[in-house]
């Protein structure tokens, strides 16, 4: 059900918003906007109790439903000086009914965009200190890798904390269950609702529970490596290492340094305060307390930081920078001011301020964690934490807050009571010497890599007379799927116009309306301009063909987006250029609130704008007006009016059932600064359509469950490879540096339109810092996962590696050129059945809308295919081989959760976001045809043949973006396909080149 109340009310008791969502198809009045402005003062009067002579009429909206008037008022409150900012009051009505008030406060968009520019060099300082964790992340990641092969990782230790984190975490989400219930999306079953919000806990709890596991992992062995003479953590909580010197004094320290750290950072503020640092205010309330056990965050606030910060920044980094670095200071102050750093985003200015306070902390607690060892700083950290947060309940008149929060903070307490207390009972501390690292000892396996045996001649079993006419005969059938008659939508959609071409069109635009593009930096990129939501629901009704007719006739499908913008200003312009006709089909300027303009009367405003549209070749009298709204500016007025295709045969294309088209003109001053069209679609269907039932969540469960099962499996067959010394490392290090400078060069690339992201309210050299550090940071992922994938993928498969040799491809090339062909075709026929499946199941099957590849607005897009191939290469064939790996596996053992992870695999091979059974019916054949096609073409043809695996994944994602460059009509588009097919090619030729030596193979 739609309707629904919601209530704001202040903690003194005083309503300042309510809201009663009422479905859009419900009668009503349809009043003018006068007689509905009157029913808003006349609330505002004798419900509000405001006086009107303080209230300023700001703005108006007027928006015809199916079945009334809505109408929304909005006033400034003149006895509130706020500068330039304004106390401000909204009232809707609905019909003839007050359905909405709020009270808020206007900011002006100056201010805000400053305040932005200011918070973004916090944002670029901590960006620069993320490159350093990720950096010392991957460090860890690299150095537990090489301690699972020693066997000397503490598993037991990090499950237990990574289980308290996850526990602790839950509870926190189902503590909270009463505030996301406000957000209770009513589109939503319930039930669903529910299943989600577990679904999501139990995620993001694991997801926290591994990440602790993980950063203890990695940091408690280094740890123990390095400092023989500390208590080891392991045994600080043993009966003998509670009773130790070290496990007090390591309490002492802790609580005693809380207490330091806040007298630290009063003086530290008190002084950078007279300098001239400053922070916003806090808002000393937290929707924490309206839960019925806050303390589970308090205690999940002080876990989380201390265990992850601590292990990582202190156990992990400082003596990790320490051995590379060689110099112990040099290894504190940098730990210290990666972890202050990281800390850079709050808002405390200068933006550097809040880390030089964190990381001259960090500086003190590393010197303490050296001395008194990590218990210590776990304490500290903890307590720190606990206390801050638990302040919100000790603020509290509340008994119960107040006393949870004493509890909750104080916890580090316990352990000091009960070392205190085994101290005085027996007078002495325990021996300390069976606690050290140094007695716990430190297990190193001989280095060296996989060994390498004496390789037998290559087994493989070329594909006899039978399979090869088999796969010929596949072949025919598959190219004659390709003969059935399947409209798509947007079939023949060419780009006629390149980025150069878009440039200039919109450069001669903004000349004509008296703009010099030379003022402005510019960014284009390829838009579809699509709306999915109106799409489908014009297929529930219409034929694919049908559907594209309709939609060709009320927009263009393909557009170059041209943006003209200047750094740290609001104003830009925005030109869409039809990238099929080559002109201009659209514009919109966007002007600073500010800027000065003229202030029409709604009915000038509407004869400018019904001229605008006759100029765009529309005809008013087709048109009908409903929505109209007027913002009254600091020095200018702005209209926003909707106009609605009129019901007849002339705009029959333009109506299917309820679904409207609409024209958008927005006006600033006097001067038409946008126009935008679309289809208005019913609420209800929209409501429907976005709805999310139990069974949605069930299926999504499903899908996790499968990719859960092949990640378990593979982390499982990862572990006992490394253990097994099994893993040429350094020979999948090279396949992972290779990959590093492919991503690279596939972001290069793409640089032409990363600037469509830039926020104009920053600067530039800050937008940079944040496209650096992506650059940077998201090939190294990549380089690192191809690392552990190829060294995994290549323990499994050690022929693999004979892939470099010519001998071996000489064996392989037949049968992979045979696997190649055959896969392509099969690839065209699938993709041409789910055309058909599209265009004769319209109401149900999924839609595409790339009309072009995505890469087509590439600096050079031959270029970003052929290295989007080049990386499949990698990625591909190694998780195929990772997931037959497992797959083989189970077929051969036969273990009973085989069949419940095949049933498993087999539901979701539907769609989860299905909304009928016919809809989830037709997806699932279209997964179930795809897997079916796809295993039985690699059990008979690609099977042991690496070649053929790698010339696949090169292809694959050559082949389209080739046929479609060259089908384009504009020169530089065939110049990248011909482009494009000499590198493809000659990629292709060096897999399948074969040296002078043969390798045996078994017979037939």
């Amino acid at each position: 059900q739609q309707e629904e109340f919601r209530v704001e009310v202040t903690p003194a008791g005083q309503v300042v918003e309510f809201h009663h969502e009422i479905p859009e198809a419900s009668p009503g009045a349809g009043l003018e906007q006068p007689a509905a402005r009157e029913i808003a003062e006349r609330f505002l009067r004798e419900v509000m109790k405001r006086n009107p002579s303080d209230l300023e009429f700001v703005e108006a909206e007027t928006e015809k439903r199916p079945a009334r008037t809505d109408h929304s008022f909005t006033w400034k409150q003149t006895s509130v000086d706020l500068g330039d900012g304004s106390l401000r009051v909204s009232v809707g009505v609905a019909g003839d009914r007050v359905t909405d008030y709020s009270e808020f406060v206007k900011i002006p968009e100056q201010w805000s965009r400053e305040y932005r520019q200011l918070r973004s060099r916090n944002q670029s300082a901590q960006l620069v200190a993320e490159v350093f964790f990720i950096l010392l992340t991957v460090a860890m990641l690299i150095i537990l890798v090489m301690r699972l092969r020693d066997r000397d990782v503490p598993l037991r230790l990090s499950v237990i904390l990574g289980l308290v984190g996850t526990v602790l975490f839950f509870l926190g989400r189902l503590n909270n269950l009463p505030l996301e219930e406000f957000g209770y999306r009513t589109t939503d079953s319930y039930s669903s609702f529910m299943a989600g919000y577990l679904r999501d806990s139990v995620l993001f709890a694991l997801g926290v529970g591994v990440w602790v596991s993980f950063l203890v992992a990695g940091s408690e062995p280094v740890y123990r490596e390095h400092y023989p003479g500390l208590v080891s953590l392991r045994r600080y909580m043993s009966r003998t290492g509670l009773r130790s010197r070290s496990f007090f004094m390591s309490n002492v320290i802790g609580i005693g340094m809380t207490f330091f750290f806040f007298a630290y950072q009063t003086l530290f503020y008190l002084g950078a305060n007279k300098l001239g640092a400053w922070a916003p205010a806090d808002v000393q309330y937290s929707d924490l307390l309206n839960t019925r056990f806050p303390w589970v965050w308090v205690l999940f606030i002080g876990f989380l930081p201390a265990i992850s910060e601590e292990m990582q920044f202190r156990a992990f980094a400082i003596p990790f920078l320490k051995k590379r670095l060689r110099s112990k200071w040099v290894a504190l102050v940098l730990a210290a001011f990666i972890w202050g750093f990281l800390h850079a985003a709050y808002p405390n200015q200068p933006f550097y301020i809040r880390g030089v306070e964190v990381g001259v902390a960090g500086i003190i607690v590393g010197v303490l964690m050296l001395r008194f060892g990590i218990l210590a700083t776990l304490i500290w950290h903890y307590s720190v934490d606990a206390i801050y947060t638990a302040f919100l309940l000790l603020r509290s008149a509340n008994n119960y807050l107040i006393v949870s929060g004493l509890i909750t903070a104080g916890i580090m307490l316990i352990p000091f009571v009960v070392s205190l207390a085994a101290y005085l009972r027996t007078g002495t501390f325990a021996e300390e010497s069976p606690l050290t690292n140094q007695s716990e000892g430190v297990a190193r396996a001989p280095h060296r890599e996989a060994e390498l045996v004496a390789e037998a001649p290559l087994a493989y079993r070329p594909l006899g007379r039978q399979r090869l006419l088999l796969a010929g005969f596949l072949t025919a059938v598959f190219l004659a799927i390709l003969l059935i008659p399947a409209h798509r939508f947007g079939e023949g959609t060419e780009l006629r116009v390149t980025r150069q071409d878009a440039f200039r069109l919109a450069d001669e635009y903004l000349r004509q309306h008296q703009v010099d593009p030379a003022g402005f930096r510019r960014v284009a990129w390829l838009h579809r301009n699509v709306d999915p939501v109106a799409l489908r629901y014009i297929l529930e009704r219409r034929s694919m063909p049908e559907t594209d007719r309709i939609y060709r006739n009320a927009t263009r499908l393909l557009l170059w987006q041209v943006r003209y913008f200047r750094p740290l200003e609001k104003a830009e312009h925005l030109v869409f250029v039809d990238a099929v006709e080559g002109r201009v089909f659209s514009y919109r300027q966007v002007l600073d609130e500010n800027a000065p303009g003229a202030t029409l009367a709604p009915e000038e405003a509407r004869a400018l704008a019904t001229g605008f549209l006759q100029q765009q070749g529309y005809d008013p009298a087709k048109l009908v007006l409903k929505d109209s709204l007027v913002v009254n500016r600091k020095a200018r007025a702005d209209h926003t009016l909707v106009w609605e295709a009129k019901a007849g045969e002339s705009n029959s294309p333009l109506h299917v059932d309820d679904a409207h088209f609409r024209l958008e003109v927005e006006i600033a001053g006097d001067e038409v600064v946008g126009l935008s069209r679309h289809f208005k679609i019913p609420e209800e269907w929209v409501r429907q359509r976005g709805a999310t039932g139990l069974h949605n969540i069930v299926l999504t469960v499903v899908f996790i469950l499968v990719l859960a099962s092949f990640l378990a499996g593979a982390l499982i067959l990862f572990v006992q490879r490394v253990r097994g010394g099994q893993i040429p490392w350094r020979r999948a290090a090279k396949v992972g540096a290779v990959v590093f400078p492919l991503m690279l060069l596939v972001q290069l690339n793409q640089l032409s339109t990363l600037y469509r992201q830039y926020d104009t309210s920053i600067s530039l050299a800050n937008f940079t810092i944040l496209i650096g550090v992506g650059m940077l940071v998201v090939p190294l992922l990549g380089a690192m996962l191809a690392w552990l994938l190829v060294g995994l993928a290549t323990s499994l498969y050690p022929d693999v590696w004979r892939l470099f040799r010519g001998s071996a491809r000489r064996v392989w090339r037949r049968d992979a050129a045979v696997a190649i062909f055959v896969s392509l075709a099969a690839l065209a026929a699938l993709s041409r059945l789910d055309d058909f499946a599209a265009s004769r199941f319209h109401a149900f099957a999924p839609v595409s809308i790339e009309f072009v590849p995505e890469l087509f607005d590439a600096s050079w897009p031959a270029a970003g295919f052929l290295l989007r191939g080049l990386l499949y290469c990698l990625f591909i064939p190694t998780l195929a081989g990772i997931v037959i790996y497992l797959a083989r596996w189970s077929l051969n053992r036969r273990p009973w959760w085989m069949w419940v992870v095949a049933a498993l695999l087999l539901v979701s091979l539907g769609s989860s976001r299905s909304h009928s059974v016919p809809e989830f019916a037709v997806t699932w054949v279209q997964g179930f045809v795809s897997l079916v096609v796809v295993v039985d073409i690699i059990a008979a043809f690609f099977r042991d043949n690496v070649l053929a695996y790698v010339g696949a994944a090169l292809t694959y994602p050559i082949v389209e973006p080739l046929v479609s460059l060259l089908s384009q009509p504009a020169p530089f588009l065939k110049l990248n396909g011909l482009l494009l097919a000499v590198g493809g090619l000659v990629f292709f030729a060096l897999l399948m080149l074969a040296g002078a030596t043969t390798e045996s193979s078994a017979p037939a």
